[in-house]
């Protein structure tokens, strides 16, 4: 006989079956829609680095729940930030915890509309506010305060390098904590122009980057 009680059984699942579980029931749990690819030739996208994005897949479910459980902050003195946010599945799960907002930003019109539909149909939420922002990803202000950014490999280099200048210019104005999570990065020589980041986790395709500012801190990108 089992030793395992019924309400315990998934624990001693690998993690890849765990994640398929949790992929294909999503929606269906939900009531969203958050599961189909859509490629961006077939959007009608009035910016031009269309050319330079990628099409939106849905995040992970499962592994990206661990990633923000495990960061380690005190999830109500952050903002999460979901650039090329798609259909909305990683706002949806971020806000499933405290942040003090959750934010995607999205140059789809139609992808941007789909996400606010979900936001609105998605009932497992402790963030005191999630929101969709059509927006140019190049344009757009970050909140003030601490920030977790959230990048699942949304567009090419030549949009990343001015997004990381937004970046890089926003904590100049205002130094404060920050983790950057990159799913998929295609090389990470792509985040060189970072100042005063370094590498705090690997784990399972994710990277996981921290800037702390100190008054002596090096701006540099550790390796």
């Amino acid at each position: 006989m089992s030793t395992f009680a019924p309400a315990s059984w998934w624990r001693i699942l690998p993690s890849q079956i765990l994640e398929k579980i949790a992929v294909h029931s999503f929606d269906a749990r939900h009531g969203t829609d958050t599961s189909t690819f859509a490629a961006l030739d077939g959007l009608a996208i009035a910016s031009d680095n269309k050319r330079h994005g990628e099409r939106y897949q849905p995040s992970p479910v499962h592994s990206l729940r661990q990633v923000l459980r495990r960061l380690g902050i005190h999830h109500a003195d952050f903002s999460f930030v979901d650039f090329g946010s798609g259909k909305g599945r990683a706002l949806l799960i971020a806000g499933e915890l405290p942040f003090r907002q959750v934010i995607g930003v999205e140059f789809s019109a139609e992808l941007h509309g789909r996400a606010e539909q979900n936001i609105v149909r998605y009932r497992r939420r402790a963030a005191s506010e999630v929101t969709a922002v059509h927006a140019d990803a190049t344009r757009f202000n970050l909140p003030a305060g601490d920030l977790v950014l959230y990048f699942f490999n949304p567009f090419a280099h030549a949009v990343l390098h001015q997004v990381l200048a937004n970046i890089n210019a926003a904590l100049r104005a205002q130094p404060r904590k920050v983790i950057l999570i990159y799913l998929y990065l295609p090389d990470e020589a792509w985040l060189a122009p970072l100042y005063g980041f370094r590498l705090r986790e690997y784990w399972h395709k994710y990277y996981i980057f921290e800037h702390t500012p100190t008054p002596t801190s090096a701006c540099s990108l550790a390796p």
